[in-house]
């Protein structure tokens, strides 16, 4: 027998042995190395995957059976990105074990471990097809690992349905031995980001924990957490969790130990902190009891602090009914002046078997302290009940406030924990927030220089809110604003959030309609209102005129920013009965608003302002350079009535300021725009115009305003108007008018009554500069005039020569005539053209036809000098026989002479000059010439004769001989056709005796 199991032994150590040998020799003969591509083949056909491996295999198979790798990466399904990757990682298996079916293993390296993991929009992720299909159940294996440490390694996840994505980077972990129902070591450290909700975070973890998904059971002690960042709307928020729990939740057993939560941060501008402290809890079969527990909640703002203290008192009893003293607080709450202080507590009991807890009656006082208050404060109180049923997922609860005047009561239904469903009710008589809330600041908050988000706001919050109950309020006062009879039912579903039935007095408005909030990743937001009344002045000061003006800046104007419109999504309607600003009323006002993202329209858009009815549509793209588009029509419009009239200035020299003032068009450069006005009647700058037709497109600094069109003073004009801003502005201006009565256009254009006349006028003209002055100097380009039946005003040439008879003053060389309204000169026709360069229009083929006079091409040259408002022209009419009309035949006598006429002098205060002896002279050859003989026709002659009329005259008159000094006849010469004022003329002599006789023998002569 011994021999046999001798042998027998031997026989099993030999097969033992060969078996050594021969993983012996597989170990020192076998590379796996040389089966990479084998391997990278494999997963290509199984998996539809690439497969890299870079650096050796190592393995070793006794008495562990272990891998060293290098760095290996495996793409996406049927793709090249990369879906993960490790640089390197270690294990190592003990081989007698896996006999038992157990996995005990050394401790695991793992480094830069990355994975980019995917969830579809169809629900699907991207590692589905890595997934066994195999249904069956694994066999259970026990494992015991003596250690994990994983260093550099990073893990991203995306949700495409929702947009939602979480990473965690520079993940590090080491563990102690890991076992099923073990206690385990850990530590770790990474940084987290997210986007739903935005965090961005360090994470350090360590403490002893048990994991037994048997039992259900699960404990940590030593606890030891730390997360800084930003996170739940806050910056550098800081969160600390320390202290001992193990818990069994499906026997609702637990046990606390030295729990301290507290955690602190930056919202809004306000510092925030709040810490939890429960030094022991025990919750056990047959016994809870509890210490004191904690919670301190503390807010510190520039101009707001707050403190509320709560405590639940020590708990006694069993998990069917459990009781304690209550649940009691304080308040402390500053807003500058104002200090708010309350006091509050309530039993409190519950059936942690059931999961049942109720405060039956929470009562509070509030005392509020303000030296704007009736005798500096006021007393109030409130009372909250509530009761909770978890297991049921019910809670509901009751409260009230009574403040001085406002008393605010309700109730509040909750069904349903994981996705609440909300029911409450809210109704107040009075709500007075300057007794609660202290009234608001006069002074406007300083606007916040942080540009507005072009993103949309995130409402994703709101796909978890289902709440539906009514808001009903008497009156809300917080001055200086009046807010009544408030009802608005509220209603949410986790898809849409609506305000229905809103009905509301805001001061003396009356607003009604709905309101709803959907598509809550990028709202969309809907709307009705109806507005019966807005006096805006309440709220936006009316323009009285007192205002001072505004400081005019040097830096040219900033392009148009709409940026902020990308992030509006909307689509509603809204009416107004009657809107008044200042001495403007509108009515009718009729807005439909469409946006989104892309495009902001108003269509329609219609009102009824003053005595205007308007029809339009805007729209605008490309909100950061804004395009817009419109369509106007109006019925009429009278534009003076909103355009404030400047108070004449005292100086002088405002005009001159004012025209050398620069023309800032920098704005245009970024100016797009496009589309056309039609009005039916328009008065602007008191010029009458019907049946308006504008149309224009801007683009990138060149404006076109093309038709320019409209029928005015009885005629009509059409046209186009070009700036080009894109350097020094260019401005060329082309227009034709026909049939258009000059006289009325004068008068109520620029208040000239100066001509009459209907006609047709052409204007085409170019200019370039920086200033009014320099625009009107730059001035080039040709006009032309073509009157009919009309008459120059001011100057009466045919009055003024049949005046000549009655009037001794034809010897004193009086030539120049201020303008006198009440005299004209008629024409029946009188055409012009004019070549305009720099700035000054010259002309040198008037033509005028008149009932004695006529004005033929060449006989009338002279320049209007735009820049300088400046006239210089000098005219030559010749007088014809007439009996009728202006002068008649007694002006007959004067048929074929021509007589200068020179107009000098400004736009605002023309002169007329006349050459008064040339006249004389002419009179004396027509009437005297064939009845002077003697020694008075030799003195006619030498008046013929003689080129200077006036000393061939004064000669005449006096007996003067000529004097004999050229300096004399120089002193004594006659105003030349530039025409010398009249007060520059030496003072006049009393005449002798012997002078008058001669004058009143040469009166008989000429019959006057």
């Amino acid at each position: 027998m011994n021999k046999y199991l001798k042998i027998g032994l031997i026989g099993l150590g030999s097969i033992v042995g060969l078996m050594l040998l021969l993983a012996v020799y597989f170990a020192l003969t076998f590379n796996p190395n040389d089966y990479k591509q084998q391997i990278i083949d494999l997963v290509k056909e199984k998996k539809e995957r690439t497969l890299t491996i870079e650096g050796d295999i190592k393995l070793s198979f006794w008495p562990k059976i272990g891998a060293d790798l290098g760095k290996i990466a495996i793409s996406e399904h049927k793709g090249s990105a990369e879906f993960a990757s490790v640089n390197s990682a270690k294990v190592a298996l003990a081989v007698l074990p896996l006999l038992k079916k157990e996995l005990v293993v050394d401790t695991v390296y793992v480094d830069g471990a990355k994975a980019n993991i995917i969830k579809y929009k169809d629900g699907t992720t991207n590692f589905d097809d890595l997934l066994s299909k195999d249904e069956e159940e694994s066999t259970e294996i026990k494992f015991d690992v003596q250690g994990v440490k994983v260093t550099n390694s990073a893990v991203q996840y995306k949700d495409e349905s929702t947009g939602a994505s979480y990473a965690i980077n520079q993940f590090n972990l080491t563990s102690g031995r890991i076992a099923l129902a073990e206690p385990m070591d850990i530590a770790t450290d990474f940084k987290v980001n997210a986007n739903q909700p935005v965090v961005a975070a360090n994470v350090k973890v360590k403490g002893v924990f048990l994991v037994d998904p048997e039992t259900k059971h699960f404990k940590v002690s030593g606890l030891d957490t730390l997360i800084t960042g930003d996170m739940f709307n806050g910056k550098n928020v800081e969160v600390k969790a320390s202290g001992d729990v193990d818990a069994k939740p499906e026997k609702l057993e637990f046990l606390v130990d030295s729990l301290k939560l507290a955690a602190a941060g930056n919202f809004d501008g306000a510092q925030q902190t709040v810490e939890l402290n429960a030094p022991a809890l025990s919750i056990l079969k047959d016994q809870v009891s509890t210490k004191k527990i904690t919670v301190n909640v503390t807010q510190q703002k520039t101009d707001a602090n707050l403190k509320l203290n709560m405590v639940l008192a020590d708990m006694k009893g069993s998990p069917k009914a459990l009781q304690s003293s209550g649940i009691s607080g304080d308040l402390n709450m500053t807003q500058g002046k104002r200090v708010v202080t309350g006091q509050f507590s309530s039993p409190f009991n519950g059936n942690i078997d059931a999961l049942i807890f109720d405060i039956p009656k929470l009562v509070g006082k509030l005392n509020i302290q303000d030296p704007s208050l009736p005798n500096g404060e006021i007393q109030g109180t409130f009372n909250l009940g509530a009761h909770a049923d978890i297991k049921q997922e019910k809670a509901d609860s009751t409260f009230s406030l009574n403040v001085a005047e406002t008393k605010l009561n309700g109730n509040v239904d909750v069904a349903g924990f994981k996705t609440p469903n909300i029911k409450f009710n809210v109704s107040a008589d009075k709500i007075n927030l300057n007794q609660l809330l202290g009234k608001a600041s006069a002074a406007p908050a300083p606007a916040s220089k942080k540009s507005a988000s072009k993103q949309p706001t995130d409402l994703s919050a709101l796909k978890s809110l289902h709440v539906d109950g009514k808001l009903n309020i008497g009156s809300i006062i917080y001055d200086p604003y009046r807010v009544t009879g408030l009802n608005v039912g509220i209603k949410a579903d986790g898809q849409k959030l609506s305000l229905t039935g809103l009905d509301v007095k805001v001061d003396d408005s009356r607003i009604k309609g709905n309101f709803a909030i959907s598509q809550f990743n990028k709202p969309l937001y809907t709307f009705d209102i109806d507005v019966d009344q807005v006096d805006l002045d309440r709220y936006v000061g009316a323009s009285t005129g007192d205002a001072k003006p505004a400081k005019t800046s040097t830096e040219p104007a900033k392009p148009l920013d709409l940026s902020a419109l990308k992030a509006l999504n909307a689509d509603g309607s809204i009416r107004v009965g009657q809107l008044k600003y200042g001495k403007t009323k509108a009515s009718n006002i009729n807005i439909k608003l469409n946006a989104n993202g892309e495009k902001l329209s108003l269509n329609p858009l219609s009102a009824k302002v003053d005595d205007s009815q308007i029809n339009a549509s805007l729209g605008v793209t490309q909100f950061s350079q804004p395009a817009f588009s419109f369509n106007v029509n109006i019925d009429k419009l009278d534009a003076d009535r909103y355009i404030t009239k400047s108070e004449p200035s005292a100086a002088p020299k405002t005009t001159q300021a004012s025209a050398e003032t620069p023309i800032d068009l920098s704005a245009l450069k970024k100016f797009n725009a496009s589309g056309e006005a039609k009005i039916g009647w328009l008065k602007i700058a008191n010029v009458k115009t019907e049946n308006v037709n504008i149309g224009l497109n801007a683009q990138n600094g060149v404006v076109n305003v093309s038709p320019f069109a409209a029928n005015l003073y009885q005629g009509s004009m059409s046209g186009a108007l070009k700036v080009d801003a894109r350097a020094t502005p260019v401005i060329t201006f082309k227009q034709a008018m026909k049939n258009i009565s000059v006289g009325p256009l004068l008068v109520d254009a620029i208040n000239n009554d100066m001509l009459a006349g209907k006609g047709s006028v052409d204007i085409d003209v170019t200019t370039q500069g920086n200033t009014v002055s320099a625009l009107k100097k730059a001035l080039a380009g040709n006009a032309a005039l073509n009157l009919a039946d009309g008459a120059v005003k001011g100057i009466d040439i045919a009055g003024t020569l049949r005046d000549m008879k009655n009037k001794l003053n034809v010897l004193k060389s009086k030539d120049a005539l201020a303008s006198d309204k009440t005299k004209k000169t008629d024409f029946s026709e009188l055409t012009a053209t004019f070549t305009i360069k720099n700035g000054v229009a010259h002309n040198e083929d008037l033509e005028m036809k008149a009932p004695i006079l006529r004005l033929a091409k060449g006989d009338s040259k002279g320049d209007i000098d735009i820049g300088n408002e400046k006239i210089n022209y000098l005219a030559k009419p010749t007088v014809v026989k007439s009996l009728k009309g202006q002068g008649g035949a007694d002006l007959d006598q004067l048929s074929g002479l021509s007589i200068p006429v020179k107009i000098t002098g400004t736009f605002a205060s023309p002169q007329f000059g006349m050459d008064f002896a040339a006249i004389g002279a002419a009179i004396a050859k027509s009437s005297l010439l064939d009845k002077v003989g003697g020694e008075k026709g030799a003195a006619v002659k030498e008046l013929l004769g003689n080129e200077n009329k006036a000393d061939a005259l004064k000669n005449i008159l006096g007996g003067s001989k000529k004097s004999t000094a050229p300096d004399a006849d120089k002193a004594n010469a006659a105003p030349s056709t530039e025409g010398a004022p009249a007060d520059a003329a030496p003072a006049e002599k009393p005449k002798s005796l012997k002078e008058q006789a001669k004058e009143e023998a040469l009166k008989k002569l000429l019959k006057f």
